[in-house]
């Protein structure tokens, strides 16, 4: 029998990178087309920019619900955390004609922008998963790639070296400092639980 102790104890085994969600890859396809098709108004709209929208809403779908979106996994690199296999997905998009990639030279770097070739499949998704989504879409709006790969540097993507998995569990970390309050907070805990600092 497990005690109160033992179910607060780190343990980095239980860490999520993936989730077996039925249909992850066609549900991440899909995501992807949806997301593209809200974003064609958007100038600024990257596939560096898709990336983000992506790995933001399956983590907050995660940190709210205890379920991803998407489930699939995400690596830290170097502008930022992107899906771990979208060059086989975006391949095998390009190939099944749901997409097409189109690159354009901005200032030093070429940008790609995924666009859809049809309309996303949304009943795939509940309607607090879009809401989700279209909060990051929003978010996100009119925001160049440089400025989105400078806010998704925070700890959750500090925590990994380059190309290894971020956890799903990364959402919980935040990026605000710590206050006093907070500090007063988990003196008061450990007091509770007789924990050691």
């Amino acid at each position: 029998m497990s005690t109160h102790a033992d179910r607060l104890r780190w343990d980095p085994s239980k860490l999520h990178f993936e989730f077996p969600i039925a249909d992850r890859e066609l549900r991440f396809k899909e995501l992807t087309l949806y997301v593209s098709s809200e974003c064609l108004d958007d100038p600024t709209y990257s596939r560096t920019k898709l990336f983000k929208i992506l790995f933001y809403a399956d983590f907050e779908a995660f940190g709210n619900y205890g379920d991803p979106i998407t489930g699939v996994p995400y690596k830290k690199w170097p502008f930022g955390p992107a899906p771990a296999s979208y060059s086989r997905i975006q391949a095998e998009m390009l190939r099944d004609r749901t997409i097409r990639v189109v690159q354009r030279r901005v200032y030093d770097h070429v940008q790609q922008r995924v666009l859809p070739l049809r309309d996303p499949s949304v009943d795939l998704f509940s309607a607090s998963q879009i809401s989700i989504v279209d909060r990051w879409i929003r978010f996100f709006w009119n925001k160049s790639a440089r400025e989105v790969s400078r806010y998704s540097h925070g700890k959750a993507w500090k925590l990994a070296s380059n190309n290894q998995g971020i956890p799903y569990e990364a959402v919980f970390i935040s990026d605000e400092p710590v206050t006093f309050d907070d500090v007063e907070r988990v003196r008061e805990l450990a007091a509770k639980h007789h924990w050691k600092l």
